[in-house]
């Protein structure tokens, strides 16, 4: 299934629409163009300003990964892929991630034993560990073509 089929919901707890862009000749890739987070949004629109861009999508390709949480291969959108250009002129090819910087550092173990506080845990705990399963599969699968991957958190995007 097609991650562009997966429609932005007012129930996910973060910020999520369709995005047009202003600069619609730098946009090459699938529609429509979904923005999951507030952070992923502020991305788009860096993206669309920023005349160094020369191009970018969003949710452009996917990527085969192993789940070391669920013993079984998946698929991994990562959120961005961006052409720029560099000082010198030359061009660089990113694979961008947009995450929460809690979601990318492994959790502390909580400090009292109630439920929410260990509920809290797991869930981060769990998504640390999904993420590291993708990283390392991005981070090939950018290698291999001469890309760079990138994660991009809220204070990097600031």
């Amino acid at each position: 299934m097609s991650i562009k089929r997966v429609k932005p919901t007012k129930n996910s707890g973060y910020v999520q629409g369709y995005f047009n862009p202003k600069n619609v000749d730098k946009y090459v890739g699938p529609e429509p163009i979904i923005f999951r987070s507030s952070w992923e949004r502020k991305f788009m629109i860096w993206c669309d300003n920023n005349p160094k861009v020369l191009r970018w999508s969003s949710e452009p390709i996917q990527i085969k990964y192993w789940s070391s949480i669920y013993k079984k291969e998946k698929t991994y959108h990562p959120d961005f892929y961006v052409l720029v250009e560099k000082e010198d002129g030359s061009q660089k090819q990113l694979l961008v991630e947009v995450k929460p910087e809690s979601h990318i550092k492994k959790p502390q173990p909580p400090k009292t034993n109630s439920r929410k506080a260990v509920e809290n845990y797991k869930y981060l705990a769990e998504q640390y560990v999904t993420n590291r399963d993708k990283y390392v599969a991005a981070q090939k699968y950018a290698i291999d073509r001469g890309w760079q991957f990138v994660v991009m958190t809220e204070n990097s995007i600031k």
